[in-house]
């Protein structure tokens, strides 16, 4: 299955990229796009574009900004009235936490601008709830 990569505020993108891909094999997952976004409506306007294409985003970065600008605030704004069906704080013990939407078929995953924290959160939490969530596809 595609997925997508968006760097929202990330400054390490090429470590979280690589950080990230190490599961897509185990995910069954396959990178077909990445993107950069430096403000919200860049932010919302790529991911309207990445889910006519691909079930599941990524979006990196923005995760410890405070204020209208950070990803846990824009996020909750854009999702406030939406159809979302589950969402999911993805635990991290060693910084910012992840999180996880689906709707439908689509997952939505935010996860935060540090490649050690990425790795611990996908091979984590967040893998066994894509492989369920994929199975049942």
């Amino acid at each position: 299955m595609n997925c997508r990569l968006v760097f929202y505020a990330a400054r390490k993108t090429s470590f979280c990229e690589r950080a990230v891909q190490k599961s897509f094999s185990e995910l069954n997952l396959t990178l077909s796009g990445t993107a950069f976004a430096t403000d919200s409506i860049r932010l919302g306007s790529l991911l309207i574009d990445d889910f006519r294409e691909c079930d599941v985003v990524f979006v990196i970065g923005g995760l410890s900004l405070g204020g209208v600008n950070g990803t846990k605030t824009i996020f909750s704004r854009a999702l406030a009235d939406s159809g979302t069906d589950e969402y999911r704080k993805l635990n991290n013990d060693v910084g910012d936490d992840g999180y996880v939407f689906c709707a439908g078929r689509q997952i939505l995953v935010l996860l935060p601008d540090e490649p050690e924290q990425i790795e611990a959160i996908v091979r984590g939490p967040l893998a066994g709830y894509i492989k369920g969530k994929l199975a049942r596809v």
